[in-house]
């Protein structure tokens, strides 16, 4: 099987199989990919995107694959004894995934492969812009000083996100800096301001596939509570008026603090069946 790395410049050529949420992501710094094609007629085999994550931190440097893909369950095997050697250099300790949906061939196959497999309920939960827009938070308007964050200049933007990450020790994404500012939805997407500096932020992705998800909420100083409460507030709002009502926003329940608002808002609600695996990279792929 013969390898190719696959980045933002080539994903298109892989469209038509990976999920366009997914590849939407393959500029960003964190993400890598590899294709094995057939050497004879350059068929496509196997594919594999992965993130990294807490890069900063080399003895918890660990890898989420992203997406996984083989023609047969029998070339997942090479493609992750490569997709070994590269994780080696970038000091991954631990790989794992989170899949929805995934054929029982390829689960067993990853079994082989050192993953511990099990059934578990996705740490995602999908609700719509009318089930926010129904929420009681939603029925008040929020205050002037919440705004939209298409109404900063790029300075301030960048200045106030660094402020906040600054203050913000796990958030979800290790590259919010990094990312353009358009990758952000720039209306529903919004800031507090206090005494003319950034002091809160409410960031959204919004996906090619219209999938809404929020990636950072996070405030600073002494009103930092009632500012999320505004913040939301006000991101509803503006989803509502700019999205049909059934559009997903998707949660990711990631820590303590995102499980109690979720439960708040949205009691009950619980996330989709998935498949996830884990496994150690501190030894050499038979």
């Amino acid at each position: 099987m013969d390898f190719r790395t696959i980045f933002g410049d080539n994903i298109d050529e892989y469209s038509d199989l990976v999920d366009e949420d997914v590849a939407e992501n393959m500029g960003r710094m964190f993400f890598h990919g590899l294709a094995g094609h057939d050497p004879d007629d350059r068929s496509l085999l196997s594919l594999l995107i992965w993130e990294l994550k807490s890069v900063e931190n080399i003895r918890h440097t660990s890898s989420e694959l992203r997406f996984i893909y083989a023609a047969d369950p029998s070339f997942i095997s090479p493609l992750l004894e490569k997709y070994h050697e590269e994780v080696m250099n970038d000091k991954v300790k631990k790989t794992f995934f989170e899949i929805t949906s995934q054929e029982p061939d390829t689960e067993e196959a990853l079994s082989e492969c050192g993953f511990s497999i099990k059934r578990v309920e996705s740490r995602d939960i999908d609700v719509t812009v009318d089930e926010c827009k129904g929420l009681p938070i939603a029925k008040k308007d929020a205050p002037p000083y919440i705004q939209s964050i298409d109404t900063l200049d790029n300075q301030e933007f960048y200045q106030g996100l660094m402020n906040i990450l600054f203050r913000y020790e796990n958030p979800a994404l290790e590259d919010l800096a990094y990312l353009p500012r358009q990758w952000y939805e720039q209306t529903v997407s919004c800031y507090c301001e206090t005494d003319g500096k950034v002091t809160g932020l409410l960031l959204v992705h919004a996906c090619p596939s219209g999938i809404l998800i929020p990636v950072l909420f996070f405030s600073v100083g002494a009103d930092y509570k009632m500012n999320l409460i505004e913040m939301l507030r006000f991101s509803i709002a503006r989803a509502a008026e700019i999205y049909p009502g059934d559009t997903v926003i998707r949660i990711r329940r990631r820590n303590h603090d995102v499980n109690v608002l979720s439960e708040k808002f949205f009691p009950g609600r619980t996330g989709r069946t998935a498949v996830a695996g884990e496994r150690s990279e501190k030894r050499t792929v038979q």
